[in-house]
């Protein structure tokens, strides 16, 4: 018997190839995806998940339609961008930070009586809670 992702790989094949598909069980028995093509290019996502969604409508029964899961749509040049980008640039503000001589203060402080308190209260909320 056909399993439900080979089911979902044909259905896809009618508008991709295979080598544009990628399908990953998750939870609850579910199939979720992502679809790389050219064909996708100058196109909405609203386009693009119709298009996807027509395969899904036209090669899938009802009981296959309750297993689908989320499809991603992408253009070569966009899964480049978003899967192989180089995240050390995104690091850097951190290193930055952390060589700050700059201390940063708790969100909250133990006051005496053991009870949590917020730092960020204002100076004249305190006094007039001291008298």
């Amino acid at each position: 018997m056909e399993t439900i992702m080979k089911r979902i790989q044909k259905a896809l094949e009618h508008g991709f190839s295979s080598k544009e598909i990628i399908l990953e069980p998750v939870w609850g028995g579910m199939i979720a995806g992502w679809v790389i093509s050219k064909s996708f290019e100058g196109l909405t996502g609203m386009e693009r998940q119709k298009k996807v969604r027509r395969l899904f409508d036209e090669y899938l029964n009802e009981k296959d339609h309750s297993r689908l899961g989320i499809f991603l749509t992408f253009t070569p040049s966009e899964k480049k961008r978003v899967f192989d980008e180089d995240f050390d640039e995104f690091a850097a503000p951190e290193k930055k930070r952390a060589s700050s001589t700059r201390v940063k203060k708790p969100m909250a402080t133990r006051r005496n009586d053991g009870v949590m308190g917020r730092k960020t209260v204002n100076k004249s909320k305190q006094m007039a809670a001291a008298r």
